[in-house]
């Protein structure tokens, strides 16, 4: 409101010695109403002044005269007040000035004020003691009106980017509002912001050799952002003059389009808001909801049938480093969900992507620099119906690991972080004795609390003037989850153990018990920017920290103890800046960025016990015992210590130029990436034996103590390193436009010298020597020209435009998989999920050539319907395998791969049928069917060269094509949903299914591991108030509280353990029939979330 309106309806007298109130409420109106409206209110207003005055008349209200003199604010006024309130000052200020003072609106009379003046002018008296206290005064018929300063309206926003017929960002644009004068022009990166207030606006956008647009019926409400996103298209000859004409809504349609269907590959993805749909806590649970994507356990992804180690994982464009200490695996679980803005899967690449491509890219995008002021609050709680109010074990628990830190109980020699283990075992061995180590076997129960979780975010943007703003974004998160799950497995056993519902009369005679999951997440993100015309720059960190604490507790057999400790601390440091730079107004643009990162990955004293023993009747979590032994130790029980320290550093920049060959739109772009890696890691082994000569059954938490003769045997398998690799990379890439035909190709050079990183190569060469009996050296060439150290990587993207929103894509690339710096050292050590050891052998990378066709269709904004097609060759893909010895598990290549299949998503809003409630509606769908075949191979290193005996010769020794996937592959994965949203209720039901995927394979595909996923089905209700500020989420999880079964097969009825051509009903699961190898129950989980937006 204007600062000369009051809120009438508030009016009333405060102090004596005002009349005629009825007069004054009528004086100071000031209502901009139409005339009809006008004159029926000023006729109420007469009839209730004659009410008003007649009712004061008979009630004998007297009001205390003053007297009527002209105002002078020039007057010198004397007068000195202390300690009073509102009231009385206003009092004796009209006494001692001789005026008429009415106060509008409520009166603070609660505090006490001072007011001093000496001959000062009346006007400057009420300025200097009202105006700092939040009031304004008006001289209105001889009376000093005093009132309540009216803040104006809270202006709104219109915001959003303008992109060109590619999609791609169209900086110096201009945006007018017509009628008003105001104009900007977009930034570097296609951004614009406008103040404007509230009402109803038309913008009008220009830019050479684009056709003008202009967009009306744009809402603007007081203190809101209206987002519009604006679509251009190059000008003709004979179209030069002509102006586009469209609505608001149909704009934005269209710019919703020019991003999706413009993209230069084929991608898919899912947003914010689809995730904030879904009860999911982190990003690894999100990625199952993206079609031809899988996740294992919630946090690896297998992206068309290629496990994780085939997919590129990307934070804001940045490559991540695997999180896990002797894998090519990211974890994605440690990502907040709150903390993501969106996440992109790029099934094709284009050279301006790194060439280490399988089955996607997957790029997550964290909340970025804002376009308008939010903060926004949340918390929740959840419970499940195995874990909540029921007994949890855990060894003890320090209060820091709510915070998501180690115990101090877990340290090795006094201290938990070694920069290299010959430190760690020197002082190990200075302090060898019976305490260098904590007994921390003991075990401790507590009745589990629910879950919990916060999280925060805020974004504030400066604007310094029409053209240049910063902004800032913070956000937190944490999560505390606490989760108890049922478990049978022959994993670390050597049993066939028993099959489920033991129809055979067979009992389960393996492990059967709990797995209780300690887990705490924190997630921090701080962002700057600042933008302009032509330039943007921002500057972000990201830091997260998990620490995962399962604990696995059971009886083998019903005779021994088994005891899994699997501790894990993971924590990653990302700095990245970032800048875009438009060089002129022809369209010339410059790109980079670098980054720096850190990432700390921990086993910190885990436990592997495997000894006779027996649960305690006194209560959950007492067992006594009467040896040690598991893990594969030589010397009792295993202790491990395992410590991943890498540092990345990384950066990109490149430069674009838009440029036109006779019909042909044109954007050439170049540019030079890279990236250098130190990586530091160990292993420290600790095998742990007690004195019990006489086999008595001791107290778990005191058979390990000093009193029993504890002794600890330091053992290590030579696995320690410190690598330092590099790799540098420049590319071409041309974006060429004619009719509609789009085609996007190039090239990308990458140099990496795998070969100077490479320990296993090293020991390869180590083992040909031995007992050779010659001083001669061999000549290794042929092994050394495995890796070159430059390699080229083509890629070509087409697309035809049917329509406005229908598309066509084809595309092709050559890409790789490297073997990560982990996978080149030379180790062994014990691995839970395997069961065995597991140890490095020589591996050369995987070279991909991928295939991909594409047609989709959007039909309107947030629809989609896509059908996809894709193969991929694969040569030397990289698998698990169980060693010929029998002694280990090794990574391995195989001689190639075949992956072909079919990929459809729909999703289709029902707001066209214009029905209640069924308009509110959203469908959704996906499904990806798989084939896939494997050829085996196994190497031989010692042949020779007839004609040169001391050349090495590799020889390939291949084997029989196997009709299977890759491990961690499905031959089906299918999503559906449905969301229903109103303006204050929603709900949601999501599913997601897939089929029995290879867990680890065997030379005899028959008896390979199978896994079958858990299924599952995932609601959500909530409700908006507040004027939608505020939220509650009711979540729950695993309606169909299914399971996780790892199986071995068997056939004809359970009789046999191998079948030639087995069927696919054959390799499924079949309960009562195979045998688990590992099974999991994790039960529902229910959870409720209040949010606030301010």
């Amino acid at each position: 409101m204007p600062k000369n309106v009051w809120d009438a309806t508030a009016l009333r007298t405060q102090q004596p010695g005002t009349r005629n109130l009825t007069l004054y409420f009528l004086n100071i109106m000031n209502l901009k109403l139409p005339k009809k409206v006008f004159y029926q209110w000023s006729f109420f207003m007469k009839i209730s002044v004659l009410v008003v005055t007649t009712l004061l008349s008979l009630a004998g209200i007297s009001l205390a005269s003053t007297t009527n003199a002209q105002v002078n604010l020039e007057q010198p006024v004397s007068l000195h007040v202390s300690h009073s309130g509102m009231a009385d000052i206003l009092q004796k200020l009209e006494e001692a000035a001789k005026v008429k003072l009415l106060m509008v609106g409520n009166m603070d009379n609660d505090t006490q004020y001072n007011l001093n003046a000496s001959g000062q002018p009346l006007g400057k008296v009420l300025s200097g003691f009202f105006a700092p206290k939040g009031y304004t005064y008006k001289v209105i018929n001889n009376t000093i009106v005093i009132a309540r300063q009216q803040k104006p309206p809270a202006p709104g926003r219109i915001a959003g980017r303008v992109l060109d017929e590619k999609g791609q960002p169209l900086p110096g644009a201009t945006i007018k509002v017509t009628g008003t004068g105001a104009a900007i022009q977009s930034a570097v990166d296609g951004s614009y912001s406008l103040s404007l207030q509230a009402g109803n606006y038309t913008l009008e956008i220009t830019f050479i050799s684009y056709q003008t647009k202009r967009i009306t019926g744009i809402a603007v409400a007081e203190g809101k952002v209206t987002f519009l996103e604006i679509a251009m298209q190059p000008a003709t000859s004979a179209l030069n003059e002509v102006v586009i004409t469209a609505n608001f809504k149909k704009a934005s349609v269209e710019g919703l389009y020019a991003r999706q269907k413009n993209a230069a590959g084929v991608t898919d993805g899912i947003s914010a808001e689809q995730i904030a749909r879904t009860p999911d806590k982190n990003i690894g649970e999100v990625l199952k909801r993206v079609t031809g994507l899988a996740t294992m356990e919630n946090k690896y992804v297998v992206v068309r049938g290629l496990s994780e180690r085939y997919n590129q994982s990307l934070l804001d464009g940045l490559v991540m480093p695997s999180t896990e200490l002797n894998r090519k695996n990211f974890s994605f679980d440690i990502i907040p969900a709150n903390m993501v803005e969106n996440v992109t899967v790029s099934k094709t690449i284009t050279p301006d992507q790194s060439a280490e491509f399988g089955g996607g890219l997957v790029n997550v995008n964290t909340i970025s620099v804002p376009n308008a002021n939010f903060l926004n609050f949340s918390a929740g709680a959840a419970i499940n119906d195995k874990t909540t109010g029921k007994d949890f074990i855990s060894q003890q628990l320090e209060g820091k690991e709510y915070f998501a830190q180690v115990s101090s109980h877990r340290n090795y020699a006094g201290q938990l972080k070694w920069n290299n283990p010959q430190d760690a075992v020197k002082a190990f061995q200075a302090a060898n004795g019976p305490n260098v180590l904590a007994n921390n076997w003991g075990l401790y129960h507590f009745k589990a609390q629910p879950s919990q979780n916060y999280q925060f975010s805020a974004g504030h943007v400066f604007a310094l003037d029409s053209s240049r703003r910063i902004g800032a974004v913070a956000s937190l998160s944490y999560r505390n989850t606490l989760a108890v799950q049922d478990v049978r497995m022959t994993r670390n056993y050597g049993s066939e153990g028993g099959v489920e519902g033991d129809t055979s009369g067979r009992r389960f005679d393996a492990f059967t018990g709990k797995r209780y999951g300690f887990t705490t997440n924190i997630g921090a993100l701080v962002g700057v920017g600042y933008k302009d015309k032509a330039n943007q720059l921002s500057y972000q960190t990201v830091y997260l920290r998990t620490l995962d604490q399962p604990l696995l507790i059971g009886i083998y057999a019903q005779r021994e103890l088994g005891y899994f400790d699997l501790t894990t601390q993971t924590s990653m440091l990302i700095n990245q800046l970032k800048g875009e730079h438009a060089l002129n107004k022809k369209g010339l643009r410059l790109k980079w960025m670098g980054s720096y990162l850190t990432l700390d990955r921990e086993r910190p004293d885990n436990h592997i016990l495997q000894a006779l023993g027996v649960q305690d009747s006194s209560g959950a979590g007492v067992y006594n015992i009467a040896g040690a032994g598991g893990g594969h130790s030589q010397y009792g029980s295993l202790r491990t210590w395992n410590r991943a320290f890498e540092k990345d550093l990384s950066w990109d920049i490149s430069l674009s130029a838009p440029f036109k060959f006779k019909t042909i739109t044109n954007t050439v772009k170049a540019g030079y990436a890279g990236w250098r890696k130190d990586r530091m890691f160990y292993v420290l082994n600790v095998g742990t034996l007690f004195e019990n000569e006489d086999q008595n059954y001791l107290p778990l938490n005191e058979a390990f103590g000093p009193e029993h003769g504890v002794t600890f045997q330091p053992s290590r398998y030579g696995d320690d390193s410190r690598r330092t690799a590099s790799l540098q990379a420049g590319y071409v890439m041309l974006d060429d436009r004619l009719g509609k035909f789009r085609l996007v190709w190039g090239g990308r050079a990458e140099y990496y010298n795998l070969n100077k990183v490479n320990q296993t190569l090293d020991k390869l060469f180590e083992e040909i020597n031995t007992g050779r009996g010659t001083g001669e050296k061999y000549d290794f060439t042929l092994l050394k020209n495995i890796e070159p150290n430059l390699r080229f990587f083509p890629s070509a993207n087409l697309t035809y435009s049917i329509t406005g929103t229908m598309n066509l894509r084809l595309g092709f690339a050559k890409s790789i998989i490297r073997p990560d710096l982990r996978e080149l050292n030379y180790f062994q050590e014990y691995d839970f999920e395997l069961g065995d050891l597991y140890r490095a052998d020589f591996l050369r990378s995987t070279t991909i050539n991928n295939y991909d066709f594409r047609y989709e269709w959007y039909p309107a904004a947030g629809d989609i319907l896509s059908l996809s097609l894709f193969r991929k060759d694969l040569a030397y893909p990289m698998e698990i395998n169980r060693s010929a010895d029998k002694t280990a598990y090794v990574l391995a290549n195989s001689k190639s791969a075949r992956n072909t299949g079919i990929e459809v998503e729909f999703r289709k809003s029902l707001a066209f049928t214009g029905i209640p409630v069924i308009r509110n509606l959203t469908l959704y769908g996906n499904a990806t069917i798989m084939d896939a075949y494997v050829t085996p191979m196994g190497m031989d290193y010692n042949g020779v060269d007839t004609l040169n005996p001391l050349k090495i010769i590799p020889r390939e020794i291949i084997g029989k094509s196997q009709h299977r996937p890759q491990q961690g592959a499905s031959n089906f994965m299918y999503n559906a949903g449905v969301y229903y949203d109103s303006d204050a209720f929603g709900l949601s039901l999501v599913y997601n299914s897939v089929s029995n995927r290879l867990f680890r394979p065997n030379a005899d595909y028959s008896q390979s591991l199978f896994e079958r996923p858990l299924v599952a089905l995932d609601g959500q209700v909530a409700y908006r108030f507040l004027g939608r500020h505020a939220e509650v989420k009711l979540n729950v999880s695993n309606l169909l509280n299914s399971y996780q079964v790892v199986y071995y097969n068997r056939y004809d009825d359970g009789s046999i353990d191998r079948k030639e051509n087995p069927s696919t009903k054959e390799l499924g699961y079949q309960q009562g029939i195979d045998n688990i190898e590992y099974e999991s129950k994790p039960g529902r989980t229910y959870s409720m979330t209040l949010s606030y937006k301010f």
